[in-house]
């Protein structure tokens, strides 16, 4: 009777010790993350890459659907042209400035969510995957804002405001935002890659995707490259709905969390050997 008794209350005392010990977390560390911590609740950043995707192919579709008039290519739009169409399709040009604006905001916040996931902070990777996004969201920000000032003075404004504010929007919004676009894609995908993260197929796509929408830039000094964009803007379509998917599935994010391995993160690995605790200071 008193060996079940002892067994009994022996065990509570058990399990809050271990549980004490599961959360205290190691020297030199971080508490470990559970799964449950790496679940849904930490993968719903991916959607950030699929909104921009979808904002971004809505506010053409908005565009077409609400101008009034004949549509307008901007490579190829005279003074007079841009005074029609943005002197006459209002509803068009703000339909189409406020779903771009939130394609930018989903871009910036993919960015930098993606960058801290990959565990990237303070290396080339990490500090051009940066620049990438703010140079692709800020570029296509800065163009809608071009847009709705052409909105605002292309009726009065003189035929050089009107020229230059078209070709501000057409350059910012293509070929620099591509440019930004491509270094993230391509940073990104090389620090996963080696990090052997997952979806694989995604970070290999990005590898050889990336240079090439960033290539693209090459538009605002060669005007026929202008036309093929829509090629260039489907190839970092297909990586950042693959990357968001892939976060989404929790591929990305394992259980273990987004600590990099003792290799990646330049210490020297001993086989059957454990990787030594940081000196305490």
């Amino acid at each position: 009777m008193e060996d079940r008794v002892s067994r009994a209350g022996g065990a509570a005392p058990a399990d809050r010790t271990t549980e004490r010990l599961a959360a205290t977390p190691p020297a030199g560390g971080v508490p470990a993350r559970s799964p449950r911590g790496a679940g849904a609740g930490g993968r719903r950043w991916g959607w950030w890459g699929i909104t921009f995707v979808v904002a971004f192919v809505a506010s053409i579709a908005a565009g077409n659907a609400l101008q009034a008039g004949e549509s307008l290519y901007l490579p190829d739009a005279s003074v007079a042209q841009l005074r029609d169409f943005y002197g006459g399709s209002d509803t068009a040009v703000l339909v189409q400035s406020a779903l771009q604006a939130l394609a930018a905001v989903a871009l910036y916040r993919f960015g930098f969510r993606l960058r801290a996931a990959l565990s990237a902070e303070g290396t080339r990777a990490g500090a051009v995957t940066v620049w990438g996004t703010v140079v692709g969201a800020g570029a296509m920000l800065a163009s809608v804002l071009c847009a709705l000032a052409l909105l605002l003075v292309a009726p009065s404004a003189g035929d050089t405001t009107v020229s230059g504010l078209g070709r501000a929007t057409l350059v910012l919004g293509g070929a620099v935002h591509l440019l930004g676009s491509g270094l993230l894609i391509a940073a990104a995908s090389v620090a996963a890659w080696r990090s052997r993260r997952r979806p694989r197929w995604v970070f290999g796509y990005g590898r050889v995707a990336g240079p090439l929408v960033a290539a693209s830039a090459l538009s605002a000094v060669l005007p026929p490259l202008v036309r093929p964009e829509p090629a260039f803007r489907l190839l970092a379509a297909v990586w950042l709905v693959g990357v968001g998917v892939g976060v989404l599935r929790g591929r990305l994010v394992g259980t273990s969390g987004d600590q990099p391995s003792p290799k990646a993160a330049g210490q020297k690995v001993t086989r059957g050997v454990p990787p030594a605790a940081p000196p305490a200071h």
